[in-house]
This record gives C-alpha cells, structure tokens and sequence, in this order.
C-alpha cells in the first residue's frame, strides 16, 4: 500500500511538473515575438526614413510615411497592442541608440505609440445603464461608549 501511495505522489508530482514548464516557453514566445516585431519595425523605420530622404518629402510628409510604414508593419504582424507598444518602444530606443532615429522618425514613432495606447483597454469595462438598488445603508450609530459591542458585550472590571 505504501508503496502504491509513493508511486501516486512521484506521477502527481511529474505531471504537475509538465504543467509548469508549459507556461515558460509560452513567455518566451512571447518575448521572441515582440523582439522579431522589434527588428521588423526598425527596418520599416530605417527603410521609410531612407525613402523620405530621397524623395525630398518635407517633415510632415516624412512623418506620416513613416506612421504608415510603422503602422503597416505591425498590422502584418497581428500582434496585440500590448506587444506592438512593446516593440515599437524597443525599435525606437534601438534607432535613437545607434543615431539612426531622424527627427521624423521621433515623431512619427511618438504618434503611433500614442495611437496604440488610446486603442487598449484601459481598467474595467463602463457601467452602463440607471443606477438601481437601494441607497447605501450608512455605519450604525454608537452605543454611546465610544465603541463598538452591544447588549452582550460587558468588559470585564
């Protein structure tokens, strides 16, 4: 009996085990997501900048290239707002680092980080609908001790 206990312990502890290390590699596919989006966005970004520069375009113009490019990638890329913001904070950090984030790139990158943020949830859902129930029921008034008990309550002498 003892023995068929242990054996019992050693499959629970095994399978619960094997339940656990799904979730790390779950993390991690995460993370690899946001850093490949990351790489992607920097490339949209330097390659946008680029096509800017070339065509003359004027700041205004070279940003919303830019917003688009950025936009356009992350679109492809189906990631949840969350990972996109992730991303593309990453992507814009990186560029600035290495000198390569132009001052359109700055601000196009600004404004579709802040496009992302007015598109995720924010808390709990809104209510909706009148108010209904009853009005709030207030504390009940003192015993006139200064504190709590009730008929049964007697401190002791």
């Amino acid at each position: 009996m003892k023995t068929f206990l242990l054996s019992a312990a050693f499959r629970a502890i095994a399978a619960t085990a094997g339940v656990g290390a799904v979730f790390v590699p779950m993390a991690a596919v995460a993370q690899a997501d946001v850093g490949a989006l990351s790489l992607s966005l920097q490339t949209a970004i330097a390659d946008a900048q680029s096509a800017a520069a070339a065509s003359g375009l004027s700041q205004a113009d070279a940003e919303a290239a830019i917003a688009a490019a950025i936009q356009t990638t992350i679109a492809a890329s189906g990631a949840s707002p969350a990972e996109a913001a992730a991303a593309l904070t990453n992507a814009r950090m990186a560029l600035a680092a290495s000198g390569a984030l132009s001052p359109a790139a700055a601000s196009a990158t600004q404004a579709v980080i802040a496009t992302i943020a007015g598109l995720a949830p924010s808390g709990a859902p809104a209510a909706s609908g009148p108010a209904s129930g009853a009005a709030p029921v207030s504390p009940p008034p003192s015993a006139g001790g200064g504190g709590g008990g009730g008929s049964d309550y007697r401190p002791t002498t």
